[in-house]
């Protein structure tokens, strides 16, 4: 018994010892918890909600593009995207092999699907595709379970209205590349799926306005952070809209006209300087970019020898060819030079023992300066040009906007080159000869222009001399177009009506050289200069039939009408149209009268 009572006493020690054990780690762990609870429940309700809830940037949508009237260009419609969020632990070949099975996609859209994850190493979210049809969304949906961390979700996407009509001055948007977003600052804003930045034409000039200011969503997620649902929202603020000086209806008239031809067409406001046309032929669709441009498209537009990407009225240069006279006509009454004094043109004017000829073989016979202008005379031109100068022709052609570049708010635009004896000297390391006189005075040799510079220049002849500047922009709180323009003339009023009025003869009296494609309607009457851009001084007759194609002198036109009031100047190119008469006066004259409502 005694034993009995022994081993009690050891049992109900050790049981008390452990009871109180037990009673201490309880009250450490109930001491925890009310610490966890009362002291520290604000701090673990944050870190909580943000394992729960996620702020994502909302990318605002941007600002719409309108024509001259209030007519818009782009729009931005309501999506639905196929986002993958990313987990390293999970394979993406496998999820691809089942979207693959679930989509019917075809080998190129896997491939594709594949190269975005790839090519996305820094993005915690990949958008799969951009415009989910309802068929696919269905799909999708239906078979979610097999398909973990991927999601629909609507958005927004650009698009533009009029692609071919407006794709080389409105450009595009479209995804940013690994060095852009590098370098900007606001790399969430970059990173996120729905973001498109501007990366050609206006989209690209302006594409900080067009913006607008992001905005930021909370939502509740799942384990495998893939949105849930919508817990609040700071809404976005929509990009500023752009009113442009385009008309749409003479912009669609124009692509529709040159679409046959390689070509470019800038029609401008003589008096404020607004284009009202600027198109480039061949052209692209600008959406094929938005969602990301496929190899095969990128491929057939830079294979393409016409060069659609190119936007001809700002970037090609050409020699300006007889259009370049009108610069000389100009220096020369500048300098006293009498418009009745006549020279006499017999096929060909001889500098040396070199003959320079005239485009009509058999010659004009005696001709004035309106004469000259009319018949487009070279060997008028060579008298009159070795007569005064280069020097005084070539700063003239400075003065009216050559060898200038013109800015109109588009990336790429080129200045040109109006040559000197400087420049020869630096390029080529030899001097200015009586030869480079001649050539530069028809607009041949050394002298380059774009469209856009002939149009300009051609319109300030129209208006009297007045500097005006070219833009497309129209509200300039955005983006200041122009400086205060000089309120002198270029030159005298008396020198600009003789050059008006050769202008109006080479259309519209018979013998000139645009005489046939003249618009016959009293009132609307075009004035204009036709021009020749030689590409190889070699002779067609010498050339084989391939070579001559390949190598036919571009057509120049430029103009403006009414003649007797001038509201529009024109410049026309159509690339190896051979004649500036034949090829590019005809669409000078179908666009004025257009252009004009006749």
């Amino acid at each position: 018994m005694l034993r009995d009572i022994r081993k009690n006493r050891i049992f109900n020690r050790r049981a008390f010892l452990l009871g109180a054990a037990q009673s201490g780690l309880a009250g450490v762990l109930v001491l925890r918890l009310s610490y966890l609870q009362l002291w520290k429940h604000e701090e673990y309700l944050v870190r909580s909600d943000s394992n729960r809830i996620k702020p994502l940037i909302d990318p605002a949508p941007r600002g719409v593009v309108f024509d001259r009237y209030g007519t818009p260009l782009t729009k931005n419609d309501n999506n639905f995207r196929l986002l993958l969020y990313v987990n390293k632990k999970r394979n993406p070949d496998e999820l691809i092999g089942r979207l693959a099975q679930i989509l019917s996609l075809t080998p190129k859209e896997k491939e594709l699907f594949s190269s975005k994850i790839k090519n996305s190493q820094r993005k915690s979210i990949i958008s799969l595709l951009d415009n989910l049809g309802f068929d696919d969304l269905m799909r999708i949906e239906s078979n979610s379970h097999l398909l973990p961390g991927i999601s629909i979700e609507s958005g927004g996407i650009r698009r533009y209205l009029y692609p071919a009509e407006t794709a080389h001055f409105l450009g595009y948007v479209s995804l940013p590349s690994e060095k852009e977003i590098s370098k900007d600052d606001d790399q969430a804003l970059f990173l996120h799926p729905e973001f498109r930045i501007g990366k050609f034409g206006l989209e690209k000039t302006f594409d900080e306005v067009l913006r607008g200011k992001y905005g930021v969503k909370y939502v509740e997620v799942n384990v495998h952070e893939i949105p849930l649902r919508t817990l609040s929202v700071k809404p976005s603020s929509e990009g500023s809209r752009l009113n442009l000086t385009i008309d749409l209806r003479l912009q669609r008239f124009v692509t529709e006209r040159i679409k046959n031809v390689v070509a470019s067409v800038v029609v401008m406001n003589v008096k404020t300087g607004e284009i009202l046309s600027c198109a480039s032929s061949p052209t692209f669709n600008p959406n094929n970019f938005v969602e990301g441009v496929s190899k095969d498209y990128w491929k057939e537009l830079n294979e393409d020898p016409r060069k659609p990407l190119s936007n001809k009225p700002i970037s090609a240069l050409y020699p300006p060819g007889s259009t370049f006279k009108l610069m000389v006509a100009l220096a020369a009454l500048e300098n006293g030079f009498n418009p009745a004094t006549r020279f006499h043109c017999n096929g060909s004017y001889h500098l040396g023992k070199r003959a320079f000829r005239c485009w009509r073989e058999g010659g004009h016979g005696t001709l004035d300066l309106l004469g000259g202008i009319m018949n487009s005379c070279n060997v008028y031109f060579f008298n009159t040009a070795h007569r005064i100068g280069y020097e005084k022709f070539t700063e003239m052609a400075r003065r009216f906007g050559y060898g200038e570049k013109t800015d109109i708010s588009l990336y790429g635009a080129k200045s040109g080159l109006v040559p000197s004896n400087e420049w020869k000297q630096k390029l080529l390391n030899q001097p200015w000869v009586g030869g480079d006189t001649l050539n530069t005075a028809i607009g041949q040799g050394m002298v380059l222009a774009t469209p856009v510079q002939m149009a300009l220049v051609t319109a300030r002849i129209a208006n009297g001399g007045i500097p005006i500047k070219p833009y497309l922009v129209r509200n300039h709180n955005i983006y200041k177009q122009f400086d205060e323009l000089r309120s002198e003339p270029l030159v005298k009023e008396s020198h600009l009506k003789l050059i008006q009025e050769g202008m109006r003869r080479v259309v519209n009296e018979p013998g000139g050289t645009a005489y046939g494609k003249r618009i016959p309607v009293k009132g609307f009457e075009m004035a204009g200069k036709t021009g020749t851009s030689q590409i190889i001084s070699k002779r067609e007759k010498e050339m084989s039939r391939a070579e001559a194609e390949a190598n036919a002198n571009h057509a120049i036109f430029v103009g403006f009408a009414p003649a007797h009031d001038p509201h529009y100047a024109i410049s026309v190119v159509v690339e190896h149209g051979k004649s500036g008469s034949m090829a590019a006066a005809p669409i000078a004259k179908d666009v004025m009268m257009e252009a004009q409502g006749i």
